[in-house]
């Protein structure tokens, strides 16, 4: 999920700062600001959903782990018993800081601050609602205050300063002016994006788009106010008030900042400046986008695995009472993974390939440093660590899949096991259950991917050990293997 929600907020991040890159550089300053108002809501929309919207056709999920679209099984405690297991509490570091935490309570606390800015925003307009007298002319309410920087309009509701003559010829102007911040809906668009803002305050083209939409809901209202009357001596008007009037970021005041844009915007009403192609070049950007972040990439792209052969050399791992050694077990079947591999399309990396240890080293612990840390330097996508069930008694038998709750990608290694199973279940029997670590297991823990163990059968247990032991068997484990991992990626 963490990785998933990071992966939303950069795509987000991208198709907001593309578009809005394109509205200052084509845009802004042109005077078609109702074109303008929706191109920039639209922005936010897209960024929005844009990660969220399925592709058709030649498309496959990347945005969330791959095989979202699978069963999911449920996860259930288990011992997984092996060399892993065993050696994990020797080398696991201490559990440290949790830094992942830390910061989601600190982005938690980013967005309960600004919150609260929004509803101490919402309060100040309720008391003024409360103070001051109201009546209604029409659809439009009207308060008469006696607050510094009125009139300003919020909705449906216009809070006019006493002192001011709505029958003077600049009280008409300042009418006309708030008229159309409640007839055009101007603090719709301010509710909508202030909820955005505050969950997705790391976005700052959110902040950009909610400064240009409030000096584009200025320039619509200045037009009609100016319309008919004496464009300069408005613009006298703004600027000798505009000192005096109290700023917020909710309503729409009349004496709004950016008065150089909306003095300049004034000035070019009456010229013709229709900027048609800018405006519908914006198009096939959009499509462009579209293709890019919609949450979906091609499939084209090879998945690499890690198969960990577990033990080797000295280390024999479990032996049977036939003399079966599980590291021999698990070295057969990663080699036919290996051999395999290629008729899936998946690039496999083997941890050994032959009877040593992982990484050639006599050490255990060096070894496991080795199987853990392959992932990073080979780039690879999963890792899939091979071993047999033992100790258990005979009356254990079956597959089972083994996942961390410690691994950072504990939702995707979920998903992963969750294949696995489905693709095993036709060749032998394997626990519906996928079953999480008690101890830490060091190979899951230190994994940078999604990672899991499987537990190939019970080598104390006679069936089991059949089974594991015929070579057409062990290919069709591999095979079922490779399927898990296509399944995934799909």
């Amino acid at each position: 999920m963490r990785e998933w929600l990071t992966l939303y907020a950069v795509k987000g991040l991208a198709i907001s700062g593309v578009l809005f890159g394109y509205y200052w550089l084509f845009l802004r300053n042109r005077v078609f600001h109702r074109w303008n108002r929706g191109f920039l809501l639209g922005t936010v929309l897209l960024a929005v959903v844009m990660p969220l919207v399925p592709l058709p056709g030649f498309f496959s999920w990347a945005g969330e782990a791959p095989g979202l679209r699978g069963a999911v099984h449920a996860v259930v405690p288990g011992n997984g018993g092996d060399d892993a297991r065993v050696w994990a509490g020797v080398i696991a570091p201490a559990a440290g800081i949790d830094w992942s935490a830390r910061l989601a309570w600190a982005y938690w606390a980013v967005s309960g601050l600004l919150g609260f800015a929004f509803l101490r925003e919402l309060r100040f307009i309720l008391r003024l609602y409360k103070r001051y007298p109201r009546e209604r002319r029409g659809d439009v309410l009207f308060l008469l205050t006696q607050e510094p920087g009125t009139p300003f309009s919020f909705l449906k509701t216009i809070f006019w300063h006493a002192d001011i003559d709505v029958e003077s010829v600049t009280g008409r102007q300042m009418l006309r002016h708030e008229l159309v911040h409640v007839r055009q809906r101007h603090s719709l668009d301010l509710l909508l994006l202030r909820p955005l803002m505050i969950v997705f305050w790391v976005n700052p083209f959110l902040c950009f788009i909610y400064r240009e939409l409030r000096t584009l809901h200025e320039f619509e209202a200045d037009r009609c106010a100016v319309d008919g009357g004496d464009g300069l001596a408005y613009a006298e008007l703004l600027v000798r008030q505009t000192l005096e009037s109290r700023q917020t970021g909710l309503f729409h005041s009349f004496f709004s900042s950016s008065i150089k844009r909306r003095i300049t915007m004034i000035t070019q009403f009456s010229f013709s400046n229709s900027g048609r192609l800018s405006r519908w070049m914006v198009a096939p950007l959009a499509v462009l986008l579209f293709c890019a972040f919609s949450g979906r990439v091609q499939p084209g792209k090879p998945i690499t695995v890690i198969i960990d052969a577990g033990h080797g050399g000295w280390d024999d791992g479990a032996v049977a009472s036939n003399g079966l050694k599980e590291k021999n077990i698990n070295l057969s079947i990663a080699r036919k993974v290996k051999e395999l591999a290629s008729e899936y399309g998946v690039t496999v990396v083997l941890t050994r390939d032959q009877d040593m240890l992982s990484g050639g080293s006599k050490d255990k612990r060096a070894s496991l440093h080795y199987r853990a840390d392959l992932s990073a330097a080979k780039k690879a996508d999963l890792f899939i660590s091979l071993h047999t069930d033992a100790g258990s008694g005979p009356e254990a038998d079956g597959f089972h899949i083994y996942v961390s709750k410690e691994n950072l990608y504990f939702q995707k290694s979920t998903r992963l096991g969750s294949a696995l199973v489905e693709a095993l279940k036709p060749s032998y029997s394997v626990g519906e259950e996928l079953r999480v670590t008690q101890e830490p297991v060091w190979v899951l823990r230190a994994a940078t991917v999604p990672a899991v163990t499987i537990l190939c059968g019970n080598i104390d247990n006679p069936r089991d050990r059949a089974f594991i032991s015929d070579v057409a068997n062990q290919e069709k484990i591999a095979r079922d293997i490779l399927q898990g991992v296509i399944n995934y990626k799909q």
